[in-house]
C-alpha cells in the first residue's frame, strides 16, 4: 500500500508564516505516523528553508512551498521567485559567507538548468558540522539543512530566483505499519 500527500502553499514573505507551515506539516506527518525525531528534522529543514527566503529574498512579496510525502520520503520544495541566483555560490561547504547575503544572495544568473547537488554522504555521520565563527548567525541555514536532509538541491528557477529541494527518508512508528505493507 502506498500513500501520496501534497501540500502546496503560496504565502506572503512574512516570518509569521513559518510556524503556521511548520505546524501544518508536523500535524500531517504525525497523523500519518512519522516518528517524532524524523518530524523534528523535517520541521527544522522547512523552517530554515523558509527563513532563508524571508530574510534574503527582499525583492519578492511572496514565496511558494510544495511538500510531497510518500510512503518512503518527504520532499520539500521552497521556491523564491526573486532575482536569479547562481546556486554554485551557495555551497554550504564554503568556510565563509558568500559576498552579498549569506543565504540567498543576488548574483549573476547561472546557465539555465544548472543544479548543485549538495547530497549528504549516506556513509558519513549526520550532524558533523563545524561552524566558523565568521558565519555568526548568518549562513547556517544551508549547513543545517544539508546535515539533516538525505539530499539537497539548489536549482535556478526558470522565472528567476531559486528552488531549494530537500529530500528526507521517512521513519515510521509501529502504528504506521500500514504504509509499509506491499
Amino acid at each position: 500500500m502506498s500513500i501520496a500527500l501534497r501540500l502546496a502553499l503560496h504565502l506572503p514573505r512574512d516570518a509569521a508564516t513559518v510556524p503556521v507551515v511548520r505546524r501544518l506539516l508536523d500535524q500531517a506527518l504525525r497523523t500519518l505516523g512519522v516518528e517524532p525525531s524524523c518530524r523534528d528534522d523535517i520541521s527544522l529543514i522547512l523552517t530554515e528553508a523558509c527563513a532563508n527566503v524571508i530574510e534574503h529574498a527582499l525583492q519578492i512579496d511572496d514565496y511558494e512551498i510544495t511538500i510531497d510525502v510518500t510512503s518512503a520520503r518527504c520532499m520539500i520544495h521552497v521556491i523564491n521567485a526573486g532575482a536569479v541566483v547562481d546556486p554554485s555560490r551557495l555551497s554550504p561547504s564554503a568556510a565563509a559567507p558568500v559576498p552579498g547575503d549569506a543565504g540567498f544572495p543576488s548574483v549573476p544568473p547561472a546557465r539555465g538548468g544548472d543544479e548543485v547537488d549538495l547530497s549528504v554522504d549516506s556513509d558519513g555521520p549526520r550532524g558533523d558540522l563545524v561552524f566558523d565563527p565568521v558565519l555568526d548567525e548568518h549562513g547556517r541555514g544551508l549547513h543545517i539543512i544539508r546535515s539533516l536532509a538525505d539530499e539537497l538541491y539548489l536549482t535556478p528557477s526558470l522565472s528567476g530566483g531559486l528552488v531549494l529541494q530537500a529530500v528526507t527518508t521517512l521513519r515510521w512508528t509501529a502504528e504506521a505499519d500500514v504504509w509499509q505493507r506491499h
